[in-house]
């Protein structure tokens, strides 16, 4: 969701933070609008994981300032399991409710919209310990839900799932961003991930070191330059290969001997 609110969700000012033998993030600043769906790439040891850290408040940064502005903020973890604290999901679920001392009409209230979200209702009873990792996944990203956080974080929230799993989840944070009009910050290393996304980032070496507007235009500009670390799926690519002649999203309608006249035809 493009937002045309300028109100911040989140703000970051000159942000460093360091482990005893190494500086992670050296000096971040980032701003967030509110309703904004926000992409970060970068290979691993960039300081991605760290940053999502420091902005659910888990980190505190060495120096600098994070501002979320008064919002609550959710934290998706890569591994769900790590997330997982009941061994029945309804309880899981129920878990951060339960600590902000709501009543239980509220809690079921809120279990029932999480469970909806993620089209898991059939779930709801069954143990945690016979879910899949595509289920773990969206169990953990409910449990979230059911906080009514306003800025949700996914650090790698779809690297252990399969294809289906992947695309279900997506589209489940698509529908959180332009829905529900929750700020979305996602951080992976699968640019085709970040479709949905409103901005994305580079992150590289603790900094942030190029901005694109959108997935397809970083890609493009990977598929120019090349940025280890990062990986434009084939799909990304192919989309790039047809934008540099020319032909954009609405042209991919045109039939197989137009598009093929398309793609001869060198560009004006």
């Amino acid at each position: 969701m493009r937002s045309d609110d300028t109100t911040a969700a989140l703000t970051l000012k000159g942000v460093t933070f360091s482990y005893p033998h190494a500086v992670v993030l050296a000096g971040i600043d980032l701003t967030v609008p509110a309703g904004s769906y926000c992409g970060i790439v970068g290979p691993n040891g960039s300081g991605k994981t760290t940053l999502a850290y420091l902005i659910a408040g888990i980190h505190l940064p060495a120096s600098g300032t994070i501002d979320t502005h008064g919002l609550r903020v959710g934290l998706v973890l890569s591994n769900p399991a790590n997330q997982i604290v009941s061994l029945v999901v309804e309880e899981d679920i129920a878990f951060g409710p339960e600590n902000m001392g709501l009543p239980g009409d509220q809690i079921r209230t809120r279990i029932d919209g999480a469970l909806k979200v993620i089209h898991c209702e059939h779930l709801r009873n069954a143990l945690t310990s016979t879910l899949s990792g595509g289920q773990l996944a969206k169990i953990a990203y409910a449990g979230q839900l059911a906080l009514d956080v306003d800025i949700m974080v996914l650090d790698e929230g779809t690297v252990m799932l399969d294809p289906d799993s992947r695309s279900s989840l997506l589209g489940q944070i698509r529908e959180l961003n332009a829905d529900l009009h929750k700020t979305v910050i996602h951080i992976t290393h699968r640019l085709e991930d970040l479709m949905a996304a409103d901005r994305v980032l580079v992150m590289e070496e603790g900094t942030i070191s190029l901005t694109a507007t959108s997935a397809l235009g970083l890609a493009c500009m990977i598929s120019r330059e090349g940025t280890p670390g990062i990986e434009a799926g084939p799909e990304l690519l192919y989309r790039c290969f047809l934008r540099e002649r020319g032909i954009d999203g609405e042209d991919l309608r045109l039939s197989t001997a137009m598009l093929a006249d398309r793609i001869r035809k060198p560009r004006s």
